[in-house]
């Protein structure tokens, strides 16, 4: 049996992320930067590359980042969770699961270049160039992602959060960069996701050598052994959300046109703000709750729950009064199709962040099975609908897709909580959740009203 280094951290990490209310809005402000920045790449790149050249960067971009997730292998989620409990040092976590997810990186990148000879117009020499970009985007991102888990499970969620928006902004301006200015089409698009990647590798190493941790892979079947038992099925979870969230492009880009595909990657891009709000708390808890008993995460998920459908729905129909003057406006009447596909997915992405939510926080108590079973049944429910809808309606059939997924996703949380004995009813936004959301603003109107005095 492996032992932990001598030099190793303590166990227990220290929390280092501030208050729970803290790394939720830093995480938020984090996610809506990654939207804002996302938003400005794709309509760079949209309106570069026209609808067709669109849909080929987006096809070949989710490929590539569904890849990076399976190759992950679920083992940052299972650092996270073992180092919580106590159950592992840093360093024996990071070591062993170096080089688990080193070598899956290298099949992934396999996968990939599979993909994009079987579906991608490869003739193009900049298309092959920009497959030989994700492939290598792959084992840098991969590693890259293992890297920021780790920062993570030492609780510092405002750095990872300061990261994120680091690596957004480093690829919405290599985006700018190389598709509008370099006119490097397809292949400048797919440069600038690797520069992204790299940003997260080299800021991530640095923060765990300044922690004493070195990139040091070393085999340890006593660590990876229950590691990966809970990591594997953790990260299929993860996967199956990220599909259920996307793969319907894939599928849009193969049954209806490139065309098509294009005006629904603008669609995803717009839709999905309505999510941030749950992705934002449930990525604040989860470190918390693993130290937590099981009925104070289960009232703290309730309440969570809550805010989240009371704040997804109120941006929701904000934003679809505007969303036509964006589209316009932003991206011109070549994207006008891509209106009532964004407006769908708004409410859709408010019941995805809810599923996300409620299956992650009984995967922080150590049991992921919810979050496999009820994605397993958003994709497969999203996909029979895809089957009938996108042939005959294209985009929109694809959003109704994606609104029936979560909808039967939520239905199967709902049910293992009761079993839990948590009814629906406390999912509910009630009169008090308004108190609280004021109680929240005001706590972040003083805290941002002490800046320039901290500043000073």
């Amino acid at each position: 049996m492996s032992t932990a280094p001598t030099d190793a951290p303590d166990v227990a990490p220290r929390p280092r992320g501030g208050t729970l209310l803290g790394g939720s809005v830093m995480r938020f402000v984090a996610d809506g930067s990654g939207m804002l920045l996302g938003t400005i790449t794709s309509i760079v790149t949209a309106r570069v590359l026209g609808p067709a050249g669109k849909g080929t960067l987006a096809a070949l971009t989710f490929v590539t980042v569904l890849v990076i997730q399976c190759c992950t292998l679920g083992l940052g989620d299972a650092a996270v969770v073992r180092i919580g409990q106590a159950k592992a040092t840093a360093q024996q976590a990071l070591s062993a699961s170096l080089v688990a997810v080193c070598l899956a990186a290298l099949a992934g990148a396999g996968i990939v270049l599979l993909y994009s000879v079987a579906q991608l117009p490869v003739g193009d020499p900049l298309i092959r160039e920009a497959v030989a970009v994700a492939c290598l985007t792959v084992v840098v991102a991969t590693v890259g992602q293992l890297l920021v888990a780790m920062v993570y499970a030492r609780q510092r969620v405002v750095a990872v959060s300061v990261l994120t928006i680091a690596m957004s902004a480093a690829g919405t301006v290599a985006a700018v960069v190389l598709v509008a200015v370099f006119d490097l089409g397809v292949f400048g698009g797919a440069l600038a996701g690797l520069l992204a990647a790299a940003v997260g590798f080299a800021a991530a190493w640095t923060m765990l050598a300044r922690e004493r941790l070195t990139l040091r892979p070393r085999a340890s079947s006593a660590y990876l052994r229950p590691a990966l038992s809970f990591g594997v099925r953790t990260q299929l979870a993860n996967v199956l959300a990220y599909s259920s969230a996307r793969v319907d492009l894939l599928f849009v880009y193969a049954l209806a046109s490139e065309h098509e595909a294009g005006l629904y990657s603008v669609a995803l891009t717009l839709g999905t703000v309505t999510g941030f709000v749950a992705i934002a708390l449930s990525y604040a808890s989860f470190p918390r709750m693993a130290g937590m008993s099981d009925r104070e995460a289960l009232d703290l998920t309730a309440a969570m729950a809550r805010l989240a459908v009371l704040l997804g729905v109120a941006l929701a129909v904000g934003l679809a009064a505007v969303l036509s003057t964006l589209i316009a406006v932003l991206l011109g009447t070549a994207y006008a199709g891509a209106l009532a596909p964004s407006i769908i997915l708004l409410a859709a992405n408010v019941l995805w962040g809810l599923q996300w939510l409620l299956s992650r926080a009984l995967a922080a108590r150590g049991d992921p099975d919810l979050l496999v079973r009820s994605f397993a049944v958003n994709l497969v429910a999203m996909l029979a609908a895809d089957a009938v809808l996108i042939p005959i309606a294209g985009a929109v059939g694809a959003a109704i897709g994606a609104l029936v997924g979560p909808a039967a996703g939520v239905a199967v949380c709902v049910r293992a909580y009761r079993a839990r004995g948590v009814s629906a009813a406390g999912f509910v936004p009630r009169r008090g959740d308004l108190a609280t959301l004021r109680d929240i603003a005001a706590r972040i109107g003083r805290a941002a009203a002490r800046l320039p005095r901290l500043g000073r």
